[in-house]
């Protein structure tokens, strides 16, 4: 399993806010198989989005003005799929308590489980999948 360790630095109070995306490789997986790779460095490209997206919850939770659990979904858009439709890749950001008793839902290797369990973590953000919207 693929993760992606997070970081966003308060300049202002040199606080460091982090967070884990758990699944990243099944996220690229999905983008390879529904994206074309001709708009990667567009900003509407769904992993700009994802980054995008997760400063803005890292600041939330940062100034404790993000309630968790939170479901969000990246869309791609129709015109940057190979196969013309609309996908939403679907993510849920969890705290660690909640993430405690919900882990054992997961298929989850041991070396992802340390870093979660890591006390310097905020949150830990879950690939859940992708679906499509007609």
């Amino acid at each position: 399993m693929g993760y992606l360790q997070m970081q966003l630095m308060n300049e202002t109070t040199e606080k460091n806010t982090k967070g884990i995306c758990l699944n990243i490789d099944r996220f690229f997986a999905d983008l390879d198989f529904t994206a074309n790779s001709d708009f990667e460095k567009w900003d509407e490209y769904p992993f700009e989005r994802f980054h995008e997206k997760m400063s803005r919850i890292l600041e939330e939770v940062e100034h404790k003005q993000q309630e968790l659990p939170l479901l969000f979904s990246i869309p791609l858009d129709e015109e940057m799929s190979f196969l013309e439709c609309t996908y939403c890749y679907n993510f849920i950001v969890v705290d660690k308590n909640l993430f405690q008793h919900t882990q054992h839902e997961f298929e989850l290797d041991i070396e992802a489980l340390e870093v979660c369990r890591n006390e310097d973590i905020d949150c830990i953000v879950l690939y859940l999948g992708m679906n499509t919207i007609m």
